[in-house]
């Protein structure tokens, strides 16, 4: 008889701790993982998107997990390999997440993607003619910056790897640290870099031209997220823009608030595809 009522309080425990496992499950649901493009320093980076993770979890009922990565190889890697939930990254790499990768798209930022070449303030550029076999710091070579420089400065004559040089660098705030300090003759970045970097290196740095404008960036979704959940993120930073938050967020960033990218953007992205998949040839899964 004790044996038996002993079983009979075992499975009465073990019931008991499943169904308090099973609520506490249903209580905290995992993490969403919102991957962001490494282009400023995580400290900065971090600290800029956080006012949308917040907006997320509050809206979504759901943590949400701020994640980027400590250079944009390892960042678009773990894109593709599926590590986000939802990215935030450059056009170019969200068109070949979209079409090769498993992701679908939510929105993209408003305002273009403004590369500009910057030297440091004590020793400005007279004119294109000062780059002629000086180093050009950029983020990464597949960058659509970069690939937009070279075509920017192929224009006016110079040809990479025989007029100048590029260097490559961890992030844009790398890049422009790199011009400052003299590393290099000039940096390529994206304007918002300089909007976002630290005062005392925005007030060393001095824009000498822009270089080109191309389309946002994306925000993604993974397939592995169903429909609904896609529409509910979408909503939901539909709704951030229009708060005080994120009308601080897109004066601070720039980004100019949200939007559905156009059918000459996404005909812009699919002929910049070869290139892409070539310059990204060593690390696609």
């Amino acid at each position: 008889m004790f044996k038996k009522r002993r079983s009979m309080l075992l499975c009465s425990l073990g019931l008991c701790l499943a169904g308090m496992a099973a609520a506490q499950e249903k209580a905290a649901p995992r993490a969403l993982t919102l991957g962001i493009m490494p282009y400023l320093s995580t400290r900065s980076l971090l600290a800029t998107y956080q006012p949308i993770a917040n907006a997320l979890e509050q809206e979504l009922k759901q943590p949400i997990q701020l994640l980027t990565a400590p250079d944009f190889d390892t960042f678009v890697k773990r894109v593709l390999n599926g590590d986000y939930d939802v990215a935030l990254l450059a056009p170019h790499y969200a068109r070949l997440a979209i079409k090769d990768y498993g992701y679908s798209p939510l929105l993209m930022h408003k305002q273009p993607i403004r590369s500009v070449l910057v030297t440091a303030r004590n020793n400005p550029l007279n004119s294109l003619a000062d780059l002629r076999n000086q180093s050009i710091s950029i983020v990464e070579r597949s960058a659509l910056v970069a690939i937009g420089g070279v075509l920017a400065l192929a224009e006016e004559g110079f040809k990479e790897n025989v007029d100048y040089r590029f260097v490559e660098t961890v992030s844009h705030s790398s890049a422009l640290h790199s011009a400052i300090s003299g590393k290099t003759r000039a940096a390529i970045v994206s304007a918002s870099t300089l909007l976002l970097t630290a005062p005392e290196l925005r007030e060393e740095a001095v824009v000498f031209a822009e270089i080109s404008r191309i389309p946002g960036m994306f925000y993604l979704a993974h397939n592995r997220l169903p429909p609904a959940r896609q529409a509910a993120i979408k909503n939901a930073l539909l709704a951030f823009e229009k708060t005080g938050d994120g009308v601080a967020f897109f004066e601070k960033t720039q980004h100019g608030g949200f939007r559905e990218p156009s059918k000459a953007e996404i005909e812009l992205l699919d002929r910049m595809l070869p290139e892409t998949r070539r310059l990204l040839g060593n690390i696609l899964p």
